[in-house]
């Protein structure tokens, strides 16, 4: 399912990096584990957060939906304000199935990620899908790490395959 799912969804990404490989390394980075099953909760955007504060969206949607307004869903870890921003108009839980939030990771990726000048490297990619933004004073050095390890092992099974069918 995850695989059709990425190959369906890779080729919508602004081409500067191999946009499948892309995805997974999202996936691989962002995905549930045996120990994280349910959706994410974000403290900053509940009350007495960071963005709840700034954002009178946030507050709204926090107020509609309560503190399913302030998690990140599905394997893509997609926080659910995000979405909202990106036009998605349903209940917060929806999102946490893959088919319904990759249509937004992949609109974030491209609106809110690829349009920033100066991202032009799965580097700069893995930082501002991990916090938001590129170049800020947050830079996930170990997530970075591991988002381009798992960039290159999708890159080089990938172009394997892609080979293979030549």
């Amino acid at each position: 399912m995850i695989k059709k799912l990425i190959f369906e969804y890779a080729p919508l990404i602004k081409e500067t990096v191999d946009t499948e490989a892309l995805l997974w390394a999202v996936y691989e980075c962002e995905k549930y584990t045996r120990q994280y099953r349910t959706p994410r909760f974000e403290p900053a955007y509940a009350p007495g957060g960071l963005y709840f504060r700034s954002s009178s969206m946030v507050r709204q949607e926090y107020a509609r939906w309560g503190s399913s307004a302030a998690c990140s869903y599905s394997n893509f870890q997609i926080m659910f304000i995000v979405a909202r921003e990106l036009g998605y108009d349903a209940p917060p839980l929806a999102l946490d199935k893959d088919s319904v939030a990759l249509p937004y990771v992949v609109r974030y990726i491209n609106v809110r990620i690829l349009a920033t000048p100066g991202v032009e490297t799965v580097e700069n990619i893995a930082d501002a899908y991990n916090s938001g933004t590129y170049r800020d004073a947050n830079v996930p050095e170990r997530y970075i790490n591991k988002f381009v390890r798992k960039y290159k092992q999708h890159l080089a099974r990938l172009e394997r395959e892609r080979d293979a069918q030549v």
